[in-house]
């Protein structure tokens, strides 16, 4: 008789043979688009996403072949047609039945598209007749590979075609150490303010979308160079065309913030500087000393470090002074600090 246990491990061994359930397939479908866009600009519907990366089954997407954009308009009064998170489904199967393939971006359209990890889609919207209610339109995206094998629908964004906000005009600007004041004539609506560093570079928003007064401080402008500026302004999501591009050229002709907290801490035949620097990039600074109220001693030039021991000082009553210099040679205003040294 073949003892338990025995049985036990034989009948394990007889079973390694046998084929069990299949594993489920990889999923190699791409990524379903999830955080679709859209906004007008002038008279142009413009729809954001995410550059499609990866599979559904979190593999990395390496051979996406194009990128459609659908199209579906509703007729007034069909809006809430599939209305509602449980209505999806409805609205996917009416934009693949009825809608119709608005663009494919694939080779140099889909790169014109790129911008950075997001894709952009501009289209202009149709002439409406005036006083005529225009139609929504919903919007999807879909990914494929090279193979074909497209992706699910993306979420369908609805648009209804707003007026034209009227263009602020008459910019100006105004440079200052603290940066480019911006102001404009007041329109209807709220404003964005666009910027770029030469006549060819994009145009990136610089300001919150929103501002709700017709001026703008743009505290990040660099000196030593030229700006270019313009304005729109925003109602109901949809942006007016811009202002006329103005030029504000912005030299570095203005000093750096002087130096603050400057201490001077004396000690046997020593004496310790520190300060807080200044808040300006690339500054160097110049130390002086002078005894009693006799002529200043120049001790540092284009020093870069904010503490500085001076070990021959003087006995008697002696006064440091600090200016900030910064790369085009602006200084600020000397900050002093007094001591007594011992004899």
């Amino acid at each position: 008789m073949v003892p338990a246990a025995v049985a036990v491990i034989l009948a394990a061994a007889a079973g390694c043979g046998r084929k069990g359930a299949p594993l489920p397939p990889i999923l190699e479908v791409p990524e379903t688009t999830t955080n679709l866009s859209a906004f007008q600009d002038g008279n142009e519907i413009v729809l954001n996403w995410a550059y499609p990366e990866l599979t559904r089954g979190g593999t990395e997407l390496t051979d996406l072949a194009r990128v459609e954009v659908w199209r579906l308009e509703v007729s007034p009064g069909q809006e809430q047609v599939g209305g509602g998170p449980s209505g999806e489904d409805l609205r996917r199967q009416l934009m693949l039945g009825r809608g119709k393939l608005a663009a494919r971006l694939e080779g140099e359209s889909l790169d014109a598209a790129t911008r950075g990890n997001s894709l952009t889609y501009r289209e202009t919207l149709p002439s409406y007749p005036a006083g005529s209610s225009p139609p929504s339109v919903w919007y999807a995206v879909r990914s494929r590979r090279k193979d074909g094998t497209p992706s699910a629908l993306s979420n369908i964004v609805t648009w209804q075609p707003r007026p034209v906000p009227p263009t602020p005009t008459d910019v100006t600007a105004k440079a200052a150490p603290d940066g480019i004041t911006l102001a404009w004539a007041p329109v209807a609506g709220t404003y964005v303010v666009e910027r770029r560093a030469s006549k060819v570079a994009p145009w990136t928003v610089i300001s919150p979308i929103g501002i709700d007064t017709p001026t703008f401080m743009d505290a990040t402008a660099q000196q030593g160079q030229t700006w270019w500026y313009r304005v729109r302004s925003f109602v109901n999501r949809a942006a007016s065309p811009p202002s006329p591009a103005i030029e504000v050229p912005y030299p570095d002709i203005y000093p750096p913030a002087a130096v603050a907290s400057l201490l001077c801490l004396p000690e046997p035949g020593l004496v310790h500087l520190r300060w807080e620097p200044s808040p300006e990039a690339g500054v160097t600074y110049k130390i002086f000393r002078r005894q009693g109220e006799g002529g200043w001693e120049h001790l540092e030039e284009k020093f870069r470090l904010t503490e500085y021991t001076d070990d021959k000082p003087p006995a008697g009553e002696v006064e440091y002074a600090v200016k900030a210099v910064d790369a085009a040679g602006n200084q600020s205003d000397a900050v002093y600090c007094k001591v007594r040294t011992g004899q």
